[in-house]
């Protein structure tokens, strides 16, 4: 992926406040670029955490193709894994122990599910990486559904949004694999 490609999808404006330019016309802007990218994956992973996408540049955002799925609570906790467990369990205690609950997590608490759909990569390739799923993207949410499992599972609801991220192989890299 090249840096070019990076900095286009850089949101103008400041990046921690409400003075860079709105979704809708980020969207307008970016979504020609990542046209595989629904509008909610691109909102809350590239236009949010955009400081950080660099982590997974490497896997090819254009090349990226997202299915959403509906996935049972017990395979969201076993499945999907992070480059630490630290990753996915570090701050979810805060969902019971906090007083001044955030607004994720009184939502969380009474939907017992989260409100956009956490961003997994089905990882087939790289062993560095959380298999058989790698969370990419909602670390906060994961981390508040882990807590609550194990404390508590019978409470979550069943089944759970989940945006699974593939990434097709090009003729050229299979090829590749078949003559090696």
């Amino acid at each position: 992926m090249s840096h070019n490609l990076i900095k286009k999808l850089e949101p103008i404006g400041h990046q921690d406040t409400y003075d860079k330019e709105p979704f809708e016309e980020y969207k307008k802007r970016v979504a020609p670029l990542l046209p595989n990218f629904p509008a909610c994956a691109l909102e809350n992973w590239i236009y949010r955490h955009w400081s950080q996408i660099n982590d997974y540049a490497f896997l090819g955002f254009e090349r990226m193709v997202f299915k959403n799925e509906l996935w049972p609570k017990d395979d969201i906790y076993n499945n999907i894994k992070s480059y630490h467990s630290d990753m996915i369990d570090s701050l979810g205690y805060q969902i019971y122990e906090r007083h001044d609950k955030t607004w994720l997590q009184k939502y969380i608490l009474k939907y017992r599910t989260w409100n956009v759909p956490i961003i997994v990569y089905e990882n087939n390739t790289y062993p560095e990486m959380g298999k058989p799923y790698h969370l990419i993207e909602g670390h906060l949410r994961l981390n508040y559904f882990r807590t609550i499992y194990r404390k508590e599972k019978e409470v979550l609801k069943d089944n759970h949004r989940v945006w699974v991220v593939t990434i097709p192989i090009s003729e050229e890299e299979s090829g590749n694999r078949i003559s090696n």
